[in-house]
């Protein structure tokens, strides 16, 4: 008897979490992913350091791809939303035979509307293939010691638009936490993960 008691009960628990997790995916459900992407391109800072020679030294410092995406489900497993995310990195080269030092600072922040559809659901897992389009602004800074150095008038921000199609992952633990993967082109970090929350 209490075999049977404890089977009814688990099973029940079950069916209750997966009929939780399934209703995230309904209309008018919200979920929000905050993530952190890698690898952590340097993008334009090579530039900076491609005539670096010998006798001088650089120190590279990355801050992101850190990010925060918002979708509402305007149907069944197909939402609409907002993915937007911040990158900071910076190079510093110090010439050593003559002591000056040179600074190049780098700020890409973009905000993109996304589209998701939800195409495998199994329990907590899910799969989803992404798109999304918006603006990217890049905005940079460049100082040197030295009064002799000119700014490179080539660098630049780049395009202004931003881009990114891409696989997502999801496992949800409870109703309304779980971890996000996502891997990509464009927009951001080739992969970035972090944390779920749905509403």
């Amino acid at each position: 008897m209490k075999k049977i008691l404890f089977a009814t009960v688990t099973i029940g628990l079950m069916l209750s979490n997966c009929m939780a997790v399934n209703a995230q995916h309904e209309k008018g459900k919200i979920q929000i992913d905050l993530y952190h992407g890698l690898p952590q391109h340097t993008g334009i800072l090579f530039r900076a350091i491609s005539s670096v020679t010998v006798d001088e030294t650089v120190e590279i410092k990355t801050l992101g791809n850190l990010g925060l995406r918002f979708q509402y489900y305007l149907a069944p497993k197909f939402a609409l939303g907002i993915d937007a995310n911040y990158t900071n990195r910076s190079a510093t080269i110090n010439y050593t035979l003559t002591g000056f030092e040179e600074k190049i600072q780098q700020t890409v922040i973009r905000a993109m509307l996304r589209t998701s559809w939800e195409f495998v659901k199994s329990g907590g897992f899910e799969m989803n293939w992404n798109n999304s389009i918006g603006l990217r602004n890049a905005s940079w800074n460049w100082s040197a010691t030295d009064p002799d150095l000119t700014i490179n008038t080539d660098w630049n921000g780049g395009v202004p638009i931003a881009f990114r199609s891409a696989l997502g992952f999801r496992y949800m633990f409870t109703e309304n936490v779980g971890l996000n993967l996502e891997v990509g082109v464009l927009g951001g970090a080739l992969l970035n993960g972090g944390l779920t929350i749905a509403l």
